[in-house]
């Protein structure tokens, strides 16, 4: 059995299968995906895994969709999965400030969204917060100042590789 099953979009699917430690990861992210996608997503097709970590929600806002809707979609994901892997402990990735979204005066809702999704994610869900380690800084993104470059991804296996470990220990001692 895997360790940790990834879905959501391109910044998950363009880490390719992150280097965290000693933890099997499968990437089943999707680039253009929307939380909607992922609603109606065949979610019983995933591969098993005591973990499943989303990150969906920036896709949205490009889309033009409100925060509430993003909100009530990641909730009913999480609900989702919840449901359909019930031994499977499910997390969520904060949406990343980026460049592209401080242009476009998206980093306010990003906010609302993350700390009304924290909020939900309460002891049920785990919920990590990228922009601890991006801080909308610009050298972590590649020129479309929405993707995350090679070595962003580095920093990230670093940064977020004990945290999983320590996530996958302390549910394992329960």
């Amino acid at each position: 059995m895997l360790d940790i099953v990834m879905i959501g979009s391109s910044i998950f699917e363009f880490w390719g299968t992150p280097k965290w430690s000693s933890l099997a990861v499968s990437n089943n992210a999707i680039r253009s995906t929307a939380s909607a996608d992922w609603l109606q997503a065949d979610l019983t097709k995933l591969p098993e895994a005591r973990h499943i970590i989303v990150y969906c929600g920036s896709n949205d806002l490009v889309f033009g969709n409100d925060s509430l809707h993003i909100i009530n979609n990641v909730q009913l994901l999480l609900k989702q999965l919840k449901t359909t892997f019930p031994a499977t402990h499910i997390g969520y990735f904060s949406i990343i400030k980026c460049p592209q979204k401080q242009a476009a005066n998206q980093l306010g809702v990003i906010d609302e969204i993350n700390s009304r999704i924290k909020d939900f994610c309460g002891n049920q869900y785990r919920y990590f917060e990228f922009n601890d380690f991006i801080t909308n800084d610009p050298k972590w993104f590649v020129d479309d100042g929405l993707h995350l470059t090679e070595q962003a991804y580095v920093m990230l296996d670093t940064k977020i590789a004990p945290i999983l470990q320590q996530w996958r220990n302390d549910l394992a001692n329960k």
